[in-house]
């Protein structure tokens, strides 16, 4: 459960770009297939929870360390086939130690290929894209790409798509980051009083006059020059996109100082931004996951395996 400051963070991180802090704990034993309904749009996240560890239990039919512009980017490949899936994970995720991606891996590489790496710890948005086609050259492994941007790399997914708009073939965004959701999330707090917490009082006034603290939550990375990049690199046209968002479940957002209430419109918020996500494309969809909060990969791959199965079809289909 994130605690007050998280979500101020998360507003913040959302005001110059980055992204909000969804810890819900992973109950349900099996992964029930979930109900894709269309609904409204939006939003971003940053962890700053432990991710969680996840052995692999298959081999990838590709892998290795390629030095790309000073530093060395591991990555594994699973499956054959065109278009390749290229997944941009979540701040500060490695997917190829942690194995986020493994459920999705597993079974989307029975459909075509599917790619994980490590990026790089550079400045921007363009860095990483840049980064990644560099990349994907020197593996060598040729487009289409099918993009998959988790939380920030969602920023990533859309650069690179901008950068290189003849190797993208569609695009998936799961619980991504929102440039700028600030208004959003402002009229989601709570009014001032003199009897609030000092916490919330200290937060609010952190947001409105927001400081280089949260390039200290994402390390070298920068949010602001990354999110004057991705509203630069504008709509995505026609391009195959479906936009996947966590449940939209308040508890997650209840802490010190919120009523349920506030909570409540804090998680309309972040659906209503993520559903604006979906409008990027003239062929967007909009899907909310059954239960999962923002690990969708971990907490429930299966929404994410689908629309992944049904854009490959589509794609080959053209």
């Amino acid at each position: 459960m994130p605690n007050f400051k998280q979500i101020t963070f998360v507003s913040l991180v959302m005001l110059t770009a980055l992204m909000a802090v969804a810890c819900t704990t992973i109950s349900q034993p099996t992964t029930p297939t979930p109900e894709n309904t269309p609904s409204p749009t939006v939003a971003p996240t940053l962890e700053n929870t432990p991710l969680p560890q996840v052995l692999s239990t298959t081999p990838p039919t590709m892998k290795g360390h390629i030095d790309v512009n000073g530093y060395k980017l591991a990555y594994q490949c699973f499956g054959e086939g065109s278009p390749t899936v290229i997944v941009e994970a979540a701040l500060f995720d490695q997917p190829t130690v942690a194995m986020t991606w493994k459920q999705v891996t597993e079974r989307v590489q029975t459909v075509t290929r599917i790619c994980i790496y490590n990026r790089a710890e550079v400045r921007t948005s363009q860095d990483i894209a840049q980064n990644l086609h560099m990349l994907l050259s020197r593996i060598p492994l040729p487009g289409p790409y099918i993009l998959v941007g988790h939380s920030i790399g969602g920023y990533h997914v859309r650069v690179f798509a901008h950068l290189y708009p003849q190797e993208v073939a569609g695009m998936v965004l799961v619980d991504t980051t929102y440039p700028d959701p600030m208004k959003e999330f402002l009229k989601a707090y709570p009014t001032y009083t003199p009897n609030e917490l000092p916490a919330l009082t200290s937060d609010r006034a952190t947001m409105v006059a927001p400081t280089p603290t949260v390039n200290v939550i994402a390390g070298d990375f920068d949010v602001a020059a990354s999110t004057e990049q991705v509203i630069q690199a504008g709509s995505l046209g026609d391009l195959p996109l479906i936009v996947i968002s966590q449940h939209p479940d308040p508890t997650p957002w209840m802490s010190p100082g919120f009523s349920s209430e506030d909570a409540e419109r804090l998680s309309t918020a972040w659906q209503n931004l993520q559903a604006d996500l979906a409008t990027l494309s003239s062929k967007g969809v909009f899907m909310t996951a059954k239960y999962s909060g923002h690990y969708i990969p971990v907490e429930e791959p299966q929404i994410i395996i689908d629309a992944l199965t049904q854009m490959v079809k589509e794609i080959r289909s053209q």
